[in-house]
């Protein structure tokens, strides 16, 4: 992934791994809590990393075929 991924992709990979691992260390949440936060989008760790895999996927795309 660090050949081929652009900076964007990588640091928004690296912002997930930073967010699970302060995850581990804070303290333990209620299963009130997690719903809570799942209905406020507050959890939502793969939202920036999907939208710079699409972004490059579009502009590798883009390439290919001329677009």
């Amino acid at each position: 992934m660090r050949v081929l991924s652009s900076p964007k992709v990588l640091e928004s990979a690296e912002q997930i791994e930073r967010k699970i691992l302060d995850t581990y260390l804070a303290p333990n949440k209620t299963f009130l809590d997690l719903r809570e936060m799942i209905n406020s989008e507050s959890v939502d760790l793969l939202r920036e990393f999907s939208a710079a895999c699409r972004e490059e996927f579009e502009s590798l795309r883009a390439e290919q075929f001329g677009r």
